[in-house]
């Protein structure tokens, strides 16, 4: 059951990589592109809040999507540690039949 459980873990990872990760990291490197251009022309401190804005408008948008779709498998990486790291708790076991009058054992 558990050797189970990991080889659908590792898929789900694995998955999640190609389908978030990947397209996260193609979306991020244009957005930062697209913002660190929209600095190249900043002439004076009044115009360097103008081309903020419009670089956010241009790239950050992109910067923000790649961002979230690449925190997407590190997310589902913790949730599956959570829940992996819940142990069952064994029930006491009571001597039966002849072993519950034979005394302890001393350790070796």
């Amino acid at each position: 059951m558990k050797s189970q459980s990991n080889n659908t873990i590792a898929i789900l990872a694995l998955i999640s990589i190609l389908l978030c990760a990947c397209p996260g990291c193609a979306f991020l490197v244009p957005g930062l592109g697209f913002f660190l251009e929209s600095f190249g022309n900043v002439q004076d401190v009044g115009s360097y809040f103008t081309y903020f804005s419009y670089g956010f408008r241009q790239g950050g948008w992109l910067i923000c999507l790649g961002g979230f779709l690449i925190m997407v498998p590190f997310i589902l990486a913790i949730i599956a540690l959570v829940k992996g790291s819940k142990r069952t708790l064994l029930e006491p076991l009571e001597p039966t039949g002849a072993s519950r009058d034979d005394p302890i054992p001393p350790a070796s």
